[in-house]
C-alpha cells in the first residue's frame, strides 16, 4: 500500500514547482571563501594569538500535548525504560497503535482487539462519535481539568512524577493554548518510525557554540541536540548572526549531534495515517525550530563577547569497539578514535571549552523511548562539567569549567551503541535489550571517561595557526521518496536545477544546495560532511579497522564487493593532520553517504521504498548514489587548495 501511495504522490510532485537556476553538474574550481587571505580576513597569522569563547542555550521544547499512554504500542517490558513515569500504573512507550483513529475510548482497546476487556469504557468514551480518543486535548501545558497536583515535595523535584507530561504541576490553571480544539499539538520524535509522540522530558536539549579567532579570521561552530539540520537552517542562523553582529564571523558551521530522542527537525517523522503509510504533513514544530535558530545565534553572540587568548591542548585515545560501538552494515569498519580538544585561558587557566569528537549514533534509548533526550550525549557532557566520582576501578574525575561540545563523527552504516551489554563505571552490567535511562547515562559516562584519558595524554599545541577553506555545491536527489517529501513540504529547504513542467528523470531531478569545509588549527584538521559519513570513507578498508570481527558477515546474501572499493588516500590521510576529525552531519543532513560501489536498490518500483536484499537500509535514506562522488569532487578542490597554501 505504501508503494502505491508514494508513487501516486510522486506523479503529483512533478507539478507546481518552478525551476531555479541552471543545471550545475560540476563543482566550482576554487573555494568560495578561504581565510586568512580573503577579502574579510586578510591578516597574516604570524605572532597573532588564538582567541576562543564558548556559550550554550537551552532549546528544550516545553509546549506540547501528549498522547494517552493506552494508545502507545508497547506495555511494560524490557523495551520500556523502567525509570519513565507511570501512568495509571503502566509504562507504555513506542509509536501510536494502528487503531488510533478508531472510536475505541480512553482505554485504547477496540472490541476487535485481542486485549478488549469485554465491555465498553466505563466513562462512555467508546463509540461516542469522537475519533480523537488517542490524545489528551489539554493544551500545551498538558494540564487537564481533572489534573491531580503533585504533592509531598514531588512538585519541587523537577520531574514528571505522575506521568502526565507536566513537570512539577500544580492545580489546574484553566484552559490554555490548544486546549479542547480537537487538534493534537504533538511533538514527534525523530530518527525511527512515524507516530512516536513526545510524552515528557528526560534531559534537556541544548545549542552549544564555540568561536575561534586569530587575527581577523573567525570561525563559529554551533552543535545542536537534533537528528539533523539542513543547510538552509545553517544559512538562516548565519543571517541572524550577521544581523546581530555584522562582519564578525567568516565561517559559520551548524552541526547536529544526531540524537534519535529529540523532536523532528527535518520533517519526515510526523503524523502518518496508519493506512496510508506516509506522513500527512511535516513533523517539524516551528516553535522548536525558532528555539534552535535563536539559541545558536545567541550562543554565538555570547561566545564572541567572551573571547580571550587561549592555549590549545589536544589528545586522543583508540579504545577499540568492545562495549562501545557496533557496525550494523558490512563491511564492518569503525573509526574508534576519540579526540578531545581543550581550550584554556592563558591567564586564568580556566577551561573555556572542551570538544570531544567520536562517531556513534545517539540512540541507546532506542525506538521505544518517548521522552525528549539528547541520549548518551547528555551524560557525556555532564560528566565533564560536573565531574565523576571514584569507583573501585576508576579514579575520580574533576569537573571542568566552560562548555562541553560533542562533535559527531562518522556514523554511516548505523554505528550504534546497541546489541551488546554495557558495564558502568561502578561495575553495574546493563544488558543490551534493556533500554533503561540508567544504561544510557552509564554509557555516556563511559565515553566521558575515554575523554578524560585522552586529556591525560594531551599535548599543548605551540602557536597553532587557524585557517579554513569552504565552498557550496549542488547535489542531485534521486531518492523518489525524498521527491515526495520535497513536494509535500516535509522538508523545509529550497530545490534547484529542476524543471517542474518537464518529465522527472535523468537530466531533470531536484538538486540541493549544500556545503563542505576544511578547517586547520595547527596539528588539528577537521573536515565536514553534509550527512552520515561512513567510517570507511574516512579511514579506509584496512583489516585492523574491523577490530577482529569479520569484515563481511557470514550469510550476507548481497555483500559489498571489496575488490571495487575506492583506493587510498582516504579522507583521514588527505587531511594531513596529526589529529584528524570528521564532522558528520555538519552543514547539512542529506542522509547516508553511501559509497557507490555498494549502493544497491530494490528492484522495480520498490527502489528507495524497500531496501535491497541483504543489509541495504541506508540507501532508502540517501539522496542517491552520486552523493559521495559529489562530496569528493568538492573536497578535491579544498584539499588541492590547502596543499598549495
Amino acid at each position: 500500500m505504501r508503494v502505491v501511495v508514494v508513487f501516486l504522490l510522486l506523479l503529483v510532485s512533478c507539478q507546481g514547482r518552478e525551476p531555479v537556476g541552471p543545471v550545475a553538474d560540476d563543482v566550482v574550481a576554487a573555494p568560495e571563501i578561504a581565510c586568512p587571505g580573503g577579502p574579510t580576513c586578510s591578516s597574516l597569522l604570524d605572532d597573532q594569538p588564538l582567541q576562543a569563547g564558548a556559550a550554550q542555550r537551552d532549546v528544550t521544547p516545553t509546549r506540547f500535548e501528549i498522547a494517552r499512554f493506552s494508545y502507545l504500542n508497547r506495555t511494560d517490558d524490557s523495551g520500556c525504560a523502567a525509570e519513565a513515569p507511570l501512568y495509571a500504573g503502566q509504562h507504555r512507550c513506542g509509536t501510536l497503535k494502528d487503531n488510533m483513529l478508531g472510536d475505541c475510548g480512553t482505554d485504547g482497546a477496540c472490541f476487535t482487539d485481542a486485549d478488549y476487556p469485554g465491555a465498553p469504557d466505563a466513562d462512555d468514551s467508546q463509540s461516542d462519535g469522537d475519533l480523537f480518543d488517542y490524545w489528551l486535548d489539554c493544551g500545551v501545558d498538558r494540564l487537564c481539568p481533572d489534573n491531580v497536583p503533585e504533592t509531598g515535595g514531588l512538585e519541587l523535584n523537577g520531574l514528571d512524577d505522575d506521568g502526565d507530561g507536566a513537570i512539577d504541576d500544580g492545580p489546574y490553571p484553566g484552559p490554555d493554548e490548544g486546549e479542547g480544539d480537537g487538534v493534537f499539538q504533538a511533538l514527534w520524535l525523530a530518527g525511527y518510525d512515524n507516530n512516536r509522540p513526545a510524552m515528557g522530558v528526560k534531559d534537556p536539549l541544548s545549542a552549544r557554540a564555540v568561536v575561534l579567532r586569530q587575527g581577523d579570521t573567525t570561525i563559529a561552530l554551533c552543535t545542536v541536540d537534533a537528528v539533523g539540520l539542513f543547510f538552509d537552517e545553517q544559512e538562516r542562523i548565519r543571517d541572524r548572526i550577521e544581523a546581530a553582529i555584522p562582519n564578525e564571523v567568516d565561517l559559520f558551521l551548524l552541526q547536529a549531534t544526531h540524537t534519535h530522542e529529540a523532536p523532528d527537525t527535518m520533517g519526515q517523522w510526523g503524523f502518518s495515517d496508519p493506512f496510508g503509510g506516509i506522513p500527512t504533513g511535516p513533523g517539524r514544530d516551528e516553535t522548536h525550530m525558532e528555539l534552535i535558530r535563536n539559541g545558536c545565534k545567541d550562543a554565538v553572540v555570547e561566545a564572541l563577547g567572551a573571547l580571550s587568548v587561549v592555549e590549545v591542548r589536544v589528545g586522543a585515545v583508540n579504545p577499540g569497539v568492545e562495549g562501545l560501538v557496533r557496525d550494523g552494515r558490512d563491511p564492518v569498519i569503525v573509526n574508534d578514535t576519540v579526540t578531545v580538544i581543550s581550550l584554556e585561558d592563558t591567564v586564568s587557566g580556566e577551561v573555556k571549552a572542551t570538544l570531544l569528537n567520536w562517531g556513534n549514533h545517539p540512540e541507546s534509548l532506542d525506538s521505544d523511548n518517548n521522552f525528549i533526550s539528547s541520549d548518551y550525549v547528555h551524560a557525556l557532557r555532564k560528566s565533564f562539567e560536573t565531574g565523576l566520582p571514584a569507583t573501585s576501578t576508576k579514579p575520580a574525575r574533576a569537573a571542568r569549567s566552560g562548555v562541553t561540545l560533542y562533535l559527531q563523527g562518522a556514523v554511516g552504516g548505523i554505528l550504534g551503541p546497541n546489541g551488546f551489554p554495557i558495564t558502568g563505571r561502578d561495575g553495574t552490567v546493563y544488558e543490551s535489550d534493556t533500554k533503561s535511562w540508567a544504561r544510557t547515562d552509564a554509557f555516556g559516562q563511559n565515553v566521558a571517561e575515554l575523554g578524560y584519558q585522552a586529556l591525560e595524554n594531551a599535548r599543548v599545541l605551540a602557536a597553532p595557526q587557524l585557517r579554513f577553506s569552504a565552498l557550496t555545491y549542488r547535489a542531485p536527489v534521486e531518492n523518489a521518496v525524498f521527491h515526495v517529501g520535497l513536494d509535500q513540504g516535509w522538508f523545509d529547504r529550497a530545490v534547484f536545477d529542476y524543471d517542474a513542467a518537464a518529465q522527472l528523470g535523468p537530466g531533470n531531478v531536484p538538486h540541493l544546495q549544500t556545503g563542505v569545509a576544511v578547517v586547520k588549527l595547527g596539528d588539528i584538521g577537521l573536515v565536514t560532511a553534509p550527512g552520515e559519513l561512513f567510517p570507511e570513507t574516512f579511514v579506509g578498508y584496512a583489516a585492523d579497522q574491523s577490530f577482529g570481527r569479520p569484515m563481511i558477515g557470514e550469510g550476507n546474501p548481497n555483500p559489498p564487493d571489496l575488490t571495487s572499493v575506492p583506493q587510498a588516500p582516504y579522507l583521514r590521510e588527505r587531511l594531513g593532520s596529526v589529529y584528524a576529525l570528521p564532522l558528520g552531519l555538519c552543514q547539512d543532513e542529506m542522509g547516508y553517504l553511501v559509497e557507490p560501489y555498494d549502493f544497491k536498490l530494490a528492484d522495480g518500483s520498490d527502489a528507495y521504498v524497500e531496501q535491497a536484499e541483504g543489509d541495504h537500509y541506508e540507501e532508502t535514506n540517501s539522496i542517491g548514489p552520486d552523493a559521495v562522488p559529489q562530496l569528493m569532487r568538492a573536497l578535491d578542490v579544498l584539499f588541492t587548495f590547502e596543499a598549495g597554501r
